[in-house]
C-alpha cells in the first residue's frame, strides 16, 4: 500500500458535518465552543489573528507525491500565507486560511487524496513514519505500507475521533529510531526474526509538561499484528483514560495510575476481543514496496567546489546501489509555495516515493541517481539557503510559538533566526558539529521536541522589577535510539535576549573539549552540565527596563512581551 485511501465516511459524512457546521456558525446558529469541537478534529485551529485558521494535513507517514506537493502549493498560494509549514511529525500546515475558505481547502485536499481528519483534537493523530524508510543503509524493512494501512483503518473507525486525549503512533525502520517510536503512545521499530518481519514495540511515552519515556512491551510483534495491537491500545485508552482532566488524560498518565503490567493485561484482553469480533485485523503487505530500476555503479560526476561541499554535507548513498538521497534544510520548516511548485514539477516524472518530510522539519529528496541529484543543486539552494551552510542550521527545530499559537509564551522562530545570525558571524568550525540538534519550543508542550535535543529550550516568563520578559528553560543531553533513548535534562535558564550568545559560548566550549568526549551528551554527563550552568549564570542579570528595554521584547516581535502575553487565548492545544 503506497498511500492511505480516505474512507467514504470521511469524504461524505464527516465533511458534510464540517460544511454544515461552518455555515451554521457563520449564521449564528452554532456557538463557538460547539464549532471548535467539530473543526479541531479536522485539524483546523484558530490562530491569534481573529477569523484566521491553521489547517493541518496528514501526509502518508511523512511522504507525499510530487502531484500532491504541487496541489498543496496551489492551496498555499491562493488561500494561505503562500507558504507550506512542515511539522515535527512530518505533517504539513497551511497558515492564515480565512474562515470562508476552510471547506474549500478541505475539499481540495480530499481531491488530492489527503485529509486533515484526525490531525487535531482528541483523535488518532497523523501517523509518523521514518523519512529514510526503505532507503537507509540501516533500514530493516520499509515500514511505510504499515503506517499507511493503519492510517486508512483508523480513519474509518468512529472510535478514533472521541478519545480522552490525542493518541499518537509512529514507525521507525531501524533502531536509530528516526520517528521517535521510543517516546510515543504506540511506537513500532522494524526488526526481523529470521525471515519474519516484526516490530519492537513501545507504549505510553510522550513529551510535554510531564514527559515520559515509552515502555518496551515486546522485542517481536509479528508485522501483520501492528493494527491489532494499535487498535487494542486505543480501545484500552478509550475505556480507561481520564476524561475529566485533560492535563492527566494522555496514555502515559494511565500507565502511571494503574501500572504498566495492568495496562499490558488490558491490552491483551482487547486484542483477544478484536480477534474474535473482527476478521480483517491482519495487515498484509506485498514483498516489494519501493521498486527502482537497477543502476550500474558509476563514479560520481565532476563537481564544483561548492557542489562538493553541499554533497558531503547533505547527500548520502541509499541501500539501493547507484541511488542517493539528500536532506534539504528548510528555514523554520517553511517552503515558499513557488519553490514547492518548482520542485514538484521537476520531480513529477521520477519515482512517486521521492519526497519525504522528517521530524527535523526538513525535506528529503530520495531515490535519485547521482546525475539527477546534482541537477537539483541550483534549485534546492535557491529556496534553501541553508543548503550552503553547515548542517547545524538546518537541523535547528522551532515550533511557531506565540507568533501564531494561542498557548505560546516565547517566539522560538525569531530566536532561531538570531542564533543563526550570531553563529554565522563567529569563526567556530560548525562543520565539526554535524548532526548536532538545537530544538526550541515556545512553551512546555514540546511541539519543538526540545527534550530530544542535544541542546534544547522551552519558553517561560521571567520578571525584572515586576516587568515580565521572555526567557527559556535550558535542557541538554537528549538521546534517541532504541535501547538508549533518554530525555535532555533540564539544568538552567536563560533570558531570550541572551540566547544567541549563550548558544555560541556552549558550542565553543564543547568544540574545545570535543576530542576528549565521544558525544555531546558524554560531555554533559561529565563536566558539561556544570560548565553550561556557569555560562548561563554569566547572563543571569538583565538590565532594568529604563536602562535598556530590548530584553523586554521577544525576538521577531515589535511589541512588549507583557502586551504579547495578554493576547494568549484559552488555548487550542496542538
Amino acid at each position: 500500500m503506497s498511500y492511505y485511501t480516505i474512507p467514504n465516511s470521511v469524504l461524505e459524512n464527516d465533511f458534510n458535518l464540517l460544511s454544515k457546521s461552518c455555515e451554521d456558525f457563520k449564521n449564528g446558529k452554532l456557538d463557538e465552543v460547539t464549532f471548535k469541537a467539530i473543526r479541531v478534529p479536522y485539524g483546523i485551529y484558530e490562530q491569534r489573528e481573529k477569523n484566521t485558521y491553521m489547517v493541518r494535513i496528514k501526509t502518508h507517514g511523512g511522504q507525499i507525491t510530487p502531484k500532491q506537493l504541487l496541489g498543496i502549493s496551489k492551496l498555499a498560494q491562493n488561500y494561505a500565507n503562500q507558504s507550506l509549514h512542515i511539522t515535527t511529525r512530518g505533517g504539513i500546515q497551511l497558515h492564515y486560511v480565512d474562515f470562508e475558505n476552510l471547506c474549500l481547502v478541505t475539499q481540495e485536499l480530499h481531491k488530492l487524496g489527503l485529509s486533515g481528519r484526525g490531525s487535531g483534537g482528541n483523535c488518532v493523530r497523523g501517523i509518523v513514519g521514518d523519512a529514510l524508510s526503505g532507503i537507509a543503509k540501516d533500514d530493516v524493512f520499509d515500514i511505510q505500507p504499515y503506517a499507511n494501512a493503519i492510517t486508512e483503518r483508523m480513519l474509518a473507525l468512529k472510535d478514533s475521533f472521541n478519545l480522552p486525549r490525542k493518541f499518537k503512533i509512529s514507525f521507525s525502520s531501524s533502531k536509530a529510531d528516526r520517528a521517535t517510536a521510543t517516546i510515543t503512545d504506540v511506537g513500532f521499530i522494524a526488526t526481523k526474526k529470521g525471515n519474519r518481519k516484526g516490530f519492537i514495540v513501545y507504549i505510553a511515552g510522550g513529551m510535554g509538561s510531564k514527559s515520559r519515556l515509552g515502555h518496551k512491551i515486546t522485542d517481536f510483534l509479528p508485522a501483520k499484528e501492528c493494527f491489532l495491537f494499535a487498535q487494542a491500545v486505543k480501545q484500552v485508552f478509550d475505556k480507561y483514560g481520564n476524561r475529566e482532566n485533560k492535563h492527566s488524560a494522555r496514555l502515559r498518565f494511565l500507565a502511571d495510575k494503574i501500572g504498566i503490567e495492568e495496562l499490558t493485561k488490558h491490552i491483551e484482553q482487547e486484542k483477544q476481543l478484536i480477534q474474535k469480533s473482527q476478521k480483517d485485523w491482519e495487515i498484509k503487505v506485498s514483498k516489494s514496496f519501493i521498486k527502482l530500476p537497477k543502476l550500474e555503479h558509476k563514479a560520481l560526476p565532476k563537481m564544483t567546489k561548492e557542489e562538493k561541499l553541499w554533497w558531503n554535507r547533505f547527500v548520502r548513498e541509499q541501500k539501493q546501489s547507484g541511488y542517493f538521497y539528500a536532506k534539504v534544510p528548510l528555514t523554520l520548516g517553511d517552503i515558499p509555495y513557488k519553490s514547492a511548485e518548482k520542485l514538484a514539477n521537476i520531480l513529477k516524472d521520477t519515482n512517486p516515493h521521492c519526497i519525504a518530510f522528517g521530524q527535523n522539519q526538513n525535506l528529503y529528496v530520495r531515490n535519485l541517481s547521482a546525475e539527477q541529484m546534482l541537477t537539483l543543486y541550483p534549485i534546492l539552494t535557491e529556496f534553501s539557503p541553508q543548503s550552503k551552510q553547515a548542517t547545524i542550521f538546518g537541523d535547528m527545530v522551532a515550533c511557531t510559538g506565540a507568533a501564531t499559537c494561542q498557548l505560546g509564551i516565547a517566539r522560538p522562530r525569531g530566536a532561531v533566526q538570531e542564533i543563526e545570525k550570531y553563529l554565522l558571524k563567529s569563526k567556530i568550525d560548525l562543520d565539526a558539529l554535524q548532526d548536532f540538534r538545537i530544538q526550541l519550543s515556545g512553551c512546555p508542550n514540546s511541539c519543538g521536541n526540545h527534550f530530544t535535543a542535544n541542546l534544547g529550550f522551552f519558553g517561560k516568563i521571567q520578571r525584572q522589577g515586576g516587568i515580565p520578559y521572555p526567557a527559556y528553560n535550558v535542557v541538554a543531553g537528549g538521546v534517541v535510539e532504541e535501547g538508549k533513548t533518554r530525555f535532555a535534562k533540564k539544568i538552567t535558564q536563560i533570558a531570550a535576549f541572551y540566547l544567541p550568545e549563550f548558544v555560541y559560548k556552549v558550542l565553543t566550549r564543547f568544540l574545545e573539549v570535543k576530542k576528549q568526549f565521544k558525544t555531546f551528551e558524554t560531555w554533559v554527563d561529565s563536566s558539561g552540565e556544570e560548565e553550561i550552568i556557569k555560562i548561563a549564570e554569566s547572563f543571569a542579570k538583565i538590565p532594568e527596563f529604563t536602562e535598556n528595554p530590548k530584553p523586554y521584547y521577544d525576538w521577531s516581535s515589535e511589541e512588549l512581551f507583557s502586551l504579547s502575553l495578554k493576547k494568549n487565548g484559552i488555548g487550542e492545544e496542538n
